[in-house]
């Protein structure tokens, strides 16, 4: 037999809190105090390709007051997040619509949203902690498989949302489309980001051509510059991450209780007492029996 003591419970809102508080909280910061007090150490430098106006996050955080910022909001979400993690690979589970016929792409789905989940986290916290000063090259792809387990972590999300009673209402729906939306949105400027810096990086090509000036004015060409294009989608694209996972609000409000509990097994020699306090009110009550009836 077991015994089952509840030891504390939190409201879905306050694991919410903990979990998308630190992380938007970190980011602003950061981003924040490099632009206003140390725009001068971030701002108009000149790199291998050029001169870049506008500093990258990766910049940013390699700053000391503004990496102590980041690494401490980002890696102090992390074990929130994986409790939402699990939570919700077990929640999808047990929540599958039965009528939807390929279970099988459904559970890959499912899967993906789990490893993929726990791999974005990981390598979230590895390109905090390696910056451009430690190994730029190391933090560059630790930058670019981040995004890409972002990515399939939001269509294996969306895909068990859609197909489990997650989707129904009040706030199923919402949440869905949110997702749809903000996950367009990343893709969208995926790409944007990936030809920025390799057009800056590769081909030192620092800048591009504003095609709607150069209509308007033919004579008159505006130049882009790659590096800023890149900037501006990094900034977005980590804002856009931040606010999926903010999705999760829609998600557990209402539905999910967070509780810690301890399962202790009750000791043999109690079972041995009642067996025989048992065994003797049977023989008593077999006697009293047997008194009546003689």
């Amino acid at each position: 037999m077991f015994q089952v003591s509840e030891l504390f419970r939190l409201s879905p809102v306050t694991v919410f809190a903990f979990g998308f508080t630190p992380p938007l909280f970190g980011a602003i910061a950061a981003i924040t105090i490099a632009l206003v007090f140390h725009n001068d150490e971030i701002s108009n430098y000149n790199w291998q390709c050029g001169r870049a106006k506008l500093p990258s996050l990766s910049r940013i955080i390699n700053l000391p007051v503004e990496r102590t910022f980041w690494q401490l909001f980002i890696l102090i979400h992390v074990p929130i997040r994986l409790v939402e993690l699990f939570a919700g690979f077990s929640r999808f589970h047990r929540l599958m619509n039965v009528n939807y016929a390929h279970k099988w792409f459904y559970e890959l789905s499912r899967y993906c949203y789990l490893y993929f989940g726990v791999a974005e986290l990981l390598f979230l916290s590895a390109l905090s902690i390696i910056g451009e000063r430690e190994n730029i090259q190391v933090h560059v792809i630790l930058f670019y498989v981040f995004g890409f387990c972002g990515i399939v972590f939001f269509i294996a999300n969306i895909i068990c949302h859609r197909h489990s009673l997650y989707y129904l209402n009040p706030y199923g729906r919402i949440s869905y489309y949110l997702k749809v939306i903000l996950c367009t949105a990343y893709l969208l400027i995926v790409p944007i980001l990936v030809g920025s810096f390799l057009l800056y990086w590769r081909a030192c090509i620092t800048t591009g051509i504003n095609f709607i000036t150069a209509i308007l004015q033919p004579i008159v060409i505006t130049a882009i510059p790659t590096y800023e294009v890149f900037a501006i989608c990094e900034y977005t694209g980590v804002f856009l991450n931040i606010a999926f996972h903010g999705c999760a609000f829609f998600d557990i409000r209402h539905k999910v209780i967070f509780c810690v509990r301890i399962v202790e097994t009750i000791p043999k020699k109690t079972n041995d007492v009642e067996e025989k306090c048992e065994d003797k009110s049977a023989n008593l009550n077999s006697a009293k029996s047997l008194r009546m009836n003689g």
